[in-house]
């Protein structure tokens, strides 16, 4: 199956349930945020998350939240909680250059169409930083923190190499990085 055949939109108010229910099915709780977060998340910038609706509700999710480097670097070196991050989000109002935080990547892991979604997820991230260098939003660098060993995989697989190693929550989590043109690269077919 074509991972064309489901389409990765931005995310709605009324999706915020079903975006809760697949975010509390996969990551531990320490992660879990609110719907007053996200609403909040949303009323800053409306063009951070995006969601593969299916049949049976959402089933993949991507949330990059643009920043500033310094904002950037504290939460990628666990010094900005990321309860806070909703006030520090940037709008895409005007042409500027922002730090991209890969906040999430989520899929349905415990539906049979899984791998399908995850490709749809993951092709769909280039689009993401395609348009945003179109609205002239320079992409200074990409970051994520990874809290599983699928988390890691994925994150090297799609172009980010691991930069450091930063502590929340009494554990230890992976930091990757990433220039954008490393991410498109290894994400589009080649």
């Amino acid at each position: 199956m074509s991972s064309q055949l489901w389409k990765v939109r931005k995310a709605r108010p009324e999706d915020i349930a079903g975006m809760l229910a697949l975010n509390y099915a996969i990551y531990p709780e320490d992660w879990h945020v609110s719907p007053e977060y996200v609403e909040r998340v949303m009323q800053r910038n409306p063009e951070v998350y995006n969601v593969l609706p299916a049949a049976g509700g959402i089933k993949g999710i991507f949330s990059i939240f643009p920043l500033t480097r310094d904002h950037f670097d504290q939460v990628l070196n666990g010094q900005l909680a990321e309860e806070r991050l909703a006030e520090c989000i940037l709008p895409y109002d005007q042409p500027k250059h922002v730090c991209l935080y890969l906040i999430s990547l989520i899929v349905d892991i415990h539906d049979p169409l899984r791998k399908q979604y995850a490709r749809a997820v993951i092709e769909a991230i280039p689009q993401e930083l395609h348009r945003l260098a179109q609205q002239g939003i320079v992409i200074d660098e990409i970051g994520a923190i990874a809290i599983s060993a699928d988390g890691n995989r994925i994150l090297r697989r799609i172009g980010f190499s691991t930069s450091e190693a930063m502590e929340s929550f009494d554990q230890e989590f992976n930091v990757f990085r990433a220039a954008p043109d490393e991410i498109i690269r290894a994400i589009q077919p080649k």
